[in-house]
């Protein structure tokens, strides 16, 4: 029987190899999570949609204590993300928050300035200072720190 623990850890991975660490991930039975959008990249020639991470060299992972070194047969893992000596810790909650901005739950109807909204991700009330046509500005509720996230499109 595999305890699962409440919490996320995160792996650092090289640098553009977070889906392939991913897909490594599942093929172990380890759960992963790689939080990312769509964009579109135009060239001389043509468009084309891709996924783009939106938390580059990291990859989220759920693994019971016990196989905690698995992560190492796979040769995209550099080490765990440690914050104050442990390793770190994401909620569920915060991961579900991800997921809702990757598959654009954060597209507001009626942004304009003034107006409250639950930022995303971090999901804390804020006021919009600005939207422009891919960005939106919102100052959070303390007024310490300015958000922006693009739109769903």
């Amino acid at each position: 029987m595999s305890l699962k623990r409440d919490f996320w850890q995160v792996v650092k991975v090289k640098p553009g190899c977070e889906f392939l660490a991913q897909s490594d991930f599942q093929s172990m039975n380890i759960e992963a999570f790689v939080p990312f959008t769509h964009e579109i990249r135009q060239w001389s020639d043509r468009k084309k949609k891709i996924k783009k991470c939106l938390i580059p060299r990291h990859v989220f992972i759920k693994i019971d204590p016990k196989r905690e070194r698995e992560v190492y047969s796979s040769k995209y893992v550099m080490s765990y993300l440690n914050v104050n000596g442990s390793r770190a810790k994401v909620w569920n909650h915060e991961i579900d928050r991800l997921r809702d901005y990757c598959q654009g739950l954060h597209n507001e109807v009626n942004l304009t300035k003034g107006t409250t909204i639950k930022a995303p991700i971090i999901g804390i009330n804020s006021e919009v200072l600005k939207v422009d046509n891919t960005h939106c500005y919102a100052l959070s509720q303390c007024g310490r720190y300015t958000i922006k996230f693009k739109l769903a499109s």
